[in-house]
């Protein structure tokens, strides 16, 4: 039965196979009547026509294809290295190496180390923007070039407070890029990452513009000045890998908006959020260390710290907008000019403010000798006043720590007068006043303020607290839903910390 069935169904198989064949070569010799081969042709030269929007998606990866070949000759590789000490184990039992009188490891191994990243050259006589943790450093600085040429680099200057470094090659026939500016870059634009990613030379990779202004504390670490360091980052989901740092980050016209510095990963592979710097501030970094040697920082002398809702909400604004100002140096420009603790930086040179980084990158981009217009809060009026900027020379804090930009919730802390043994203890000067900090809940508003423990609280409002009886006097004049300003200090650096009281 089975058999007569496969017969049946390969003699049908056989049959239909013939009238396709018959209908496919009929088609190609002619042989159907005309009416018939008319529609089919019709029909197939209406698959191929192109789609009515084809021409302007051709358009649009002709621009991308244009500014690839714009940048692409401009991008070099980095080769570093340096040598290093490591040590060395012993491989002998502890009880061996006591018995001998051996010390606990062998002298350090010296052994020289490799880095790999990416470069722009930016002028044609051999200037190359890129890192500073690239080149961070390293004695042997090797480039290999767009057409594989291999020359040594010299280093110009590097400045770990912007992740920016300069060096430069002797090499003719070279191709600069031209840079774009970074003020006028919008969110939702599109953008390109040139680099050498994973050893994967001229690497062109898309996306947009995430984010502008994006502070992610990671230039600067381990350096005496890192409160100084200035991030301004533009955030994209261009795919950024090891070996991108240093490259551009560039517009659809090719031109120079950023340079690769960084992701954001749990695994140091990309998980699309890359951070580029600003061309506009590494160009400004780049003349310095080109034309000075080194990196000339104008200043106000503010040290200061984001408005949250718990601070907008105490001086009776809106919406949290705005920089609060934390301290004034003595003796600042800033000072010079009127500035005092608590005033709410709104605006400069007319451009609305909402975050610390902000302010300082837009300082950056100026030169000592400089003037800036603030609008401030300041007893509930709006108030203008105008700062000539100073150089910075000393290494004070003008931005706080992230940390200290939490919103309040609770209240619980412990204090305690000071004593010689807790000064000691807290490395606290005699002249030193105000209650200790010794202690603090957890999940309290002190902890949720990070009023930090070996803070001294110096004044409640508008009052000194020289002693732990100040400080319950004042606090118990304090109202339920009251928001409290406390002015503290640690190490050198003084803030504030607006604290709820409990219902």
């Amino acid at each position: 039965m089975w058999s007569k069935q496969i017969k049946i169904w390969s003699g049908a198989g056989l049959i239909l196979a013939g009238v396709v064949a018959g209908i496919v070569f009929s088609a190609n010799m002619n042989w159907m009547t005309p009416g018939v081969a008319s529609e089919a042709e019709s029909k197939a030269a209406e698959r191929a026509e192109p789609p009515p929007d084809l021409p302007s998606i051709q358009n649009m990866n002709r621009i991308f294809v244009d500014a690839a070949q714009e940048i692409l000759p401009t991008v070099v590789s980095i080769s570093t290295s340096r040598m290093v000490e490591r040590s060395r184990s012993s491989s002998l039992p502890p009880l061996l190496r006591d018995w001998f009188g051996l010390e606990d490891s062998d002298p350090p191994a010296r052994q020289r180390q490799y880095g790999l990243g990416s470069g722009v050259v930016v002028s044609r006589d051999g200037y190359i923007l890129t890192n500073h943790h690239v080149i961070n450093e390293s004695d042997d600085i090797q480039v290999t070039l767009y057409d594989k040429r291999v020359v040594k680099g010299d280093l110009v200057g590097t400045d770990p407070l912007t992740e920016i470094a300069v060096i430069k090659v002797d090499a003719g026939d070279l191709t600069a890029a031209r840079l774009g500016d970074s003020e006028i870059l919008e969110i939702g634009e599109w953008v390109m990452a040139v680099g050498n990613p994973l050893e994967l030379s001229s690497t062109v990779t898309a996306g947009i513009v995430s984010a502008k202004g994006r502070n992610i504390q990671l230039v600067g670490r381990g350096e005496e000045e890192s409160n100084f360091a200035i991030e301004n980052f533009i955030q994209t989901d261009a795919a950024i890998n090891r070996g991108n740092s240093g490259g551009p980050l560039v517009n659809l016209r090719g031109e120079v908006v950023g340079i690769n510095t960084a992701i954001a990963s749990g695994t140091g592979y990309y998980a699309g959020y890359g951070f580029a710097v600003p061309i506009n501030l590494a160009r400004k970094v780049m003349q310095d260390l080109i034309e000075k040697g080194f990196v000339v920082r104008a200043y106000m002398g503010l040290a200061m710290r984001n408005v949250d809702k718990v601070i907008a909400d105490r001086f009776g604004m809106d919406r949290p907008t705005g920089v609060l100002v934390a301290e004034v140096v003595e003796d600042s420009p800033a000072e010079k000019a009127g500035m005092k603790p608590l005033d709410v930086i709104l605006k400069l040179d007319g451009k609305e403010v909402t975050q610390s980084n902000q302010v300082q990158n837009m300082v950056a981009l100026k030169n000592p000798g400089d003037t800036v217009a603030l609008t401030i809060l300041r007893d509930g009026k709006e108030r203008a006043v105008r700062i000539k900027l100073g150089q910075r020379e000393t290494g004070r804090s003008t931005v706080l720590p992230q940390e200290e930009e939490t919103s309040f919730a609770d209240l619980g802390l412990t204090v305690r007068d000071l004593t010689d043994e807790l000064r000691s203890r807290f490395e606290w000067y005699r002249d030193d006043e105000g209650v200790l900090v010794t202690d603090l809940e957890r999940y309290s508003a002190a902890a949720e303020a990070n009023i930090t423990r070996g803070s001294l609280i110096l004044q409640i409002e508008d009052q000194p607290v020289t002693s732990v009886s100040d400080y319950r006097r004042i606090l118990k004049k304090a109202e339920k839903g009251q928001v409290v300003i406390f002015h503290c200090k640690y190490r050198d650096t003084r803030y504030h910390a607006f604290v709820k009281i409990p219902n």
